[in-house]
């Protein structure tokens, strides 16, 4: 089995994670001492923060599993802190230069890689994402048709009525029972 997970900020919520701070471009060069100070604020809420049980489950999972691959979201490194290894999406918020800009184009390279991962996967997990934010929504249904869409969410998400099951809740929750771990 070719697993996927598709990782957004509902696993990290557990752990206390804050948003990041909003920012384009054009905020940052009119006010770029006072976006710092939000991003150190930020790093440092985050650094405070320690990966859950759902973060522990999928390092587990793809250590017995070296094949089991995890796009994220998030900028929060959480899953990285807790072993697993990920393809960041939006890039991370703790490197300069690594940050994706709202607005901005995603990395070329690492768009190339979760695009190959969307057509080898038979099953793609959406786990804690609200599915909103472009154009990381929509990459998911590339995988539709060829892929099992199984979506692990509190709420309803405008990916839901494309996938194949939707179980209700918290993602760090119900990832244990997704994948029959012991409570």
């Amino acid at each position: 089995m070719n697993l996927l997970f598709w990782v957004g900020a509902g696993l990290s919520q557990a752990s206390g994670v804050p948003n990041p701070p909003a920012c384009d471009r054009r905020r940052f060069l009119l006010n770029q001492a006072e976006y710092r100070l939000e991003l150190v604020r930020w790093r440092e809420q985050v650094l405070a923060c320690q990966p859950n049980r759902g973060h522990e489950i999928l390092q587990k999972l793809q250590q017995h599993h070296p094949n089991i691959r995890i796009v994220t979201l998030n900028q929060d490194r959480l899953l990285q802190r807790a072993g697993c290894r990920v393809l960041e999406l939006h890039g991370n918020g703790f490197e300069e230069g690594k940050l994706i800009w709202t607005g901005e184009e995603l990395d070329t390279q690492v768009l190339e890689q979760v695009f190959a991962w969307l057509e080898e996967c038979d099953t793609l997990v959406l786990l804690g994402t609200s599915s909103t934010v472009q154009p990381a929504c929509e990459m998911p249904l590339r995988a539709r048709g060829r892929a099992r869409l199984i979506e692990i969410n509190p709420e309803v998400t405008p990916l839901s009525t494309h996938c194949e099951e939707c179980w209700r809740g918290r993602a760090e929750e119900l990832l244990e029972r997704f994948l029959g771990f012991p409570a």
